[in-house]
């Protein structure tokens, strides 16, 4: 399987081509409705999200949208309001593209091993705590997922973390189904052994080879039900729901987002997408530091779970610099905060890799424009670029420095924080 990643950053918005935009905003001024307002950012040094920093510069918003970024030779327009942000630092809004935010409850649809069909989207609680928390971290976006008991858990999305309802936060619906492997989906199962089954949790699978054989059946019966529709003068089959979703992910039009944390697990997702020939990322893959060779031949992104957590499930070994070794060998991957309780908050993720070799420009990509590409949002969050959601944070100093914290949040230009 190959699939195109590469870790190419473009900056199209230099400080001197900067005001080449400055028509531009008076256009987009000229044509917003009289009651938005035009929100200047000035003063602060400016981290772009794709590697690139504006000392003194300049980040204008109109109509939920970021207008121009550059330098204090950027025009500001009359009637703006301006705030004086010197000293400090902006960055886009921070992008976690694994978490089980926003849902209130248990994560995970039981109700078989195979649950592709099942949204998250509509189980999201817009005042979900967590969501709120992170918001206040400087997280905008995050990829919510079902959890990992099943073996195919269903479809995630792509939402801010400020709205009013989820259809006014959706950015991206159907982002990725959620497959496990591992001990996780098999954890409680038990035989019936001839007896009567007494809970759903006397099932199938019980064991790891149980996992990847109800992956593999699953992709089998879909690839069989789509023969059933094409046999010329047969009646087609009823429809199901759950073969019609892992259709589209056979087809490429659903991302595999695959959980694997130990060593063998990895090398069993990549030989499984191999096997059907359907595009994936592998999610809290720990010991992604002992198959580098595997990763990188398979030209797969991973999402790398909390770095600073010295513990992981099905007994996968924590290396914490495992970050910079995926960097050095050119391995796209965003650091999330996961399904993990005990994470810290994304920027504090990222700052924790920083502590361990990771090159601070590139942990910042990792959490911003990086991360959104990964989730193929790219075109509306994660960099500060004219056309982009106005998804703004201004933070008292560096992001990776200790001692700096949230100032201010911006969500489509709408002032969240405080």
């Amino acid at each position: 399987m190959t699939w195109g990643f590469t870790m190419t950053c473009s900056f199209t918005m230099t400080c001197r081509s900067a005001l080449a935009l400055v028509p531009v905003l008076a256009g987009l001024v000229a044509t917003a409705p009289a009651q938005d307002t035009i929100t200047v950012l000035r003063g602060a040094r400016v981290l772009i999200g794709t590697g690139q920093a504006i000392e003194n510069g300049v980040v204008t918003m109109a109509g939920g949208k970021i207008v121009a970024v550059g330098d204090a030779k950027l025009e500001v327009p009359g009637g703006a309001v301006i705030v004086d942000c010197a000293g400090k630092v902006i960055t886009p809004g921070l992008v976690d593209a694994s978490t089980t935010l926003g849902i209130a409850g248990d994560v995970n649809e039981q109700g078989d091993e195979i649950t592709a069909a099942v949204s998250v989207l509509d189980a999201l609680d817009p005042r979900d705590k967590g969501l709120a928390r992170a918001l206040r971290a400087g997280v905008t976006t995050v990829q919510v997922n079902p959890g990992n008991k099943n073996v195919i858990g269903g479809l995630g999305a792509v939402v801010k973390t400020f709205g009013e309802s989820a259809e006014r936060m959706l950015v991206r619906e159907d982002s990725g189904l959620r497959l496990t492997m591992g001990a996780e989906p098999s954890g409680g199962n038990r035989a019936s052994r001839g007896g009567t089954p007494a809970s759903i949790y006397y099932r199938r699978p019980t064991t790891r080879m149980g996992v990847v054989w109800e992956t593999r059946q699953a992709f089998y019966r879909a690839i069989a039900y789509q023969e059933q529709k094409t046999i010329p003068g047969a009646p087609p089959p009823p429809v199901d729901a759950d073969l019609e979703v892992l259709l589209r992910a056979l087809r490429g039009e659903l991302i595999v987002r695959t959980t694997a944390r130990a060593e063998q697990d990895i090398r069993t997702a990549i030989r499984l997408a191999n096997e059907f020939g359907y595009k994936t990322v592998l999610d809290e893959s720990t010991e992604a530091w002992s198959v580098l060779d595997a990763i990188v031949a398979a030209n797969v992104p991973v999402l790398l779970a909390a770095p600073s957590r010295g513990i992981a499930g099905d007994g996968a070994e924590v290396r914490w610099a495992t970050a910079r070794l995926l960097a050095q060998r050119g391995v796209p991957f965003a650091i999330c905060s996961g399904a993990d309780a005990g994470a810290l908050d994304l920027g504090r993720e990222a700052m924790f890799a920083v502590r361990f070799g990771l090159d601070p420009s590139i942990a910042l990509r990792s959490v911003t424009s990086e991360a959104a590409r990964l989730l193929a949002v790219e075109d509306r969050v994660g960099s500060l670029s004219a056309g982009l959601d106005a998804d703004v944070v201004l933070w008292s100093g560096d992001p990776f420095d200790p001692t700096s914290s949230v100032v201010s949040v911006w969500v489509g230009g709408r002032r969240v924080v405080p």
